[in-house]
């Protein structure tokens, strides 16, 4: 299974023009994004997660360097606007965690209608998370630490 040990859900994923996935990532950055982390860190769900510091920097909206917004169903495979910028549809989860999701689920699935019109559907396995991957995060920092002492 490309989901391995991770809990998934299926979607319809639709083929939408790139003018409005672009409205939409357009919309997420300047709207939804710096309220998604803020709204994240007032509700306690990095707590446990990041540091104090890190914590004061989102509750202003800013995330760790190592740490990316993932929408579970993309920005390029719904008409409906409203849902795919959602809190419901986002996830805050470490940049290597965001690049294996992006590699090894979404491309793979999504390649074969890459060519086909706008409009044409087809039901996806998708990573089923919370607001937070609290254990991700913790994992590929624990990771780092120990290949930064490992090289002492």
């Amino acid at each position: 299974n490309i989901l391995r040990g991770l809990l998934a859900v299926k979607i319809t994923y639709t083929k939408i023009p790139a003018d409005i996935c672009r409205q939409n990532r357009n919309f997420y950055k300047n709207h939804v994004r710096k309220a998604f982390v803020m709204w994240c860190a007032y509700e306690g769900y990095f707590d446990g997660v990041f540091t104090k510091s890190e914590i004061k920097k989102a509750k202003k909206g800013e995330l760790p360097k190592d740490c990316n917004i993932h929408h579970k169903v993309p920005l390029s495979g719904t008409y409906d606007s409203e849902f795919v910028n959602s809190f419901e549809n986002l996830m805050v989860i470490h940049k290597k965690t965001h690049e294996r999701i992006n590699r090894d689920i979404f491309q793979p699935q999504l390649n074969p209608i890459m060519t086909a019109p706008v409009g044409t559907q087809i039901t996806i396995d998708v990573p089923a998370y919370g607001y937070v991957d609290m254990m991700g995060i913790r994992y590929e920092r624990a990771k780092m630490l120990f290949k930064k002492e490992r090289e002492r």
